[in-house]
C-alpha cells in the first residue's frame, strides 16, 4: 500500500469516525433530555442535591425509579466531542491532499520503456518519486500513530463506561418493572431471564410515571436510541485501531527517512 492509498484510506477512516461519533452524541442527549425530569427523584438535602437525572446507572429505590447521577450522561455526551473535532480536521486534511494535492502518489506510478542496445532488448522500468523534503507530513506517521492509539483508548473507556451504565439501568428496572406489575412465578422469571434489554426498555417507556412536577412530552424509543449509541461508539473503538495500524505501517515503510534504521 503506498502512502497515496494509505491516506485515502485514512480520509474514510476518520470521515467514518466523525459520523459515528456524532451520532454516538446524539443518541445519548436525546434520551438524557426526554429523562432527566422523571428520574431525578432521588432524596437530597440542603447539603447536598443529588441530581440524578441520567437514563444511564438507574437505580431502583423503594418508591421511584431513580437515574444516575448526571455526570454520567455529561460524560458519555462530551467525552467524544474532542475526538469528533479532531477526527474532522484530519478527515479534512487528508481529503485535501488526496483528493486535490494528490500527494504520496507516487510508489505505484511506474513508466515502462525498450530499448535496444547492441542488438540486445532491454526493459527499462522507471518510478517517479516525490522528493521525501518536500511532503514533511513523513515525519508525522509515528506522532499520528500514537495519537490514534491514545484516542483509541480514551474512547474505549467512554465506550465500557456507557456500556456498564446501559446494562445497569437494564437490569435495576426488570427489579422495578416486577415489582410494580406484581409479577411472580414464571411471569418474575420471563422478566428477569428472557426479555432482552429492548423490551425492557420499551416497559419504561410506557409504564414509569412522570415523576412530580415533571412531564417528558411524546414518546420516544429509548432503547434503540441506546443501543445505536453504544454500537456506534464501538464500531468507532474499532476504527481508531484501524487508523493506528494503517499510520504505524506508514511509519514502519518510511523507516529510512525517520530513523538511520532502513540504512
Amino acid at each position: 500500500m503506498n502512502q497515496y492509498e494509505t491516506e485515502r484510506r485514512l480520509c474514510w477512516c476518520y470521515g467514518l469516525l466523525a459520523v459515528l461519533l456524532g451520532v454516538s452524541v446524539i443518541c445519548i442527549a436525546i434520551p438524557y433530555n426526554h429523562w432527566r425530569a422523571t428520574l431525578d427523584v432521588c432524596p437530597s438535602s440542603w447539603l447536598e442535591n443529588a441530581n440524578c437525572g441520567c437514563i444511564l446507572f438507574g437505580l431502583s429505590a423503594s418508591q421511584y425509579f431513580n437515574g444516575g447521577h448526571n455526570a454520567y450522561c455529561l460524560y458519555t455526551i462530551f467525552a467524544p466531542i474532542p475526538l469528533l473535532g479532531y477526527a474532522v480536521v484530519m478527515a479534512l486534511f487528508h481529503m485535501y491532499r488526496v483528493c486535490i494535492n494528490n500527494i504520496g502518489q507516487y510508489e505505484s506510478d511506474k513508466s515502462t520503456e525498450v530499448e535496444e542496445i547492441e542488438g540486445e532488448t532491454i526493459i527499462v522500468t522507471t518510478r517517479s518519486r516525490m522528493s521525501q523534503k518536500n511532503d514533511s507530513v513523513i515525519y508525522c506517521w509515528i506522532p499520528t500513530s500514537s495519537v490514534g492509539a491514545v484516542l483509541g483508548v480514551y474512547n474505549l473507556v467512554h465506550a465500557a463506561i456507557m456500556t456498564s451504565g446501559y446494562l445497569k439501568t437494564c437490569h435495576q428496572y426488570r427489579g422495578y418493572l416486577v415489582r410494580e406489575l406484581k409479577a411472580t412465578g414464571d411471569h418474575a422469571t420471563a422478566i428477569h431471564f428472557r426479555l432482552g434489554c429492548q423490551a425492557i426498555f420499551d416497559f419504561m417507556d410506557y409504564i414509569l410515571k412522570d415523576a412530580p412536577n415533571s412531564r417528558r412530552g411524546d414518546f420516544i424509543n429509548t432503547g434503540i436510541s441506546l443501543q445505536i449509541a453504544l454500537i456506534t461508539t464501538w464500531v468507532a473503538v474499532f476504527i481508531w485501531f484501524v487508523v493506528t495500524a494503517f499510520t504505524a505501517l506508514r511509519a514502519y515503510k518510511e523507516r529510512h527517512v525517520l530513523t538511520c534504521c532502513g540504512k
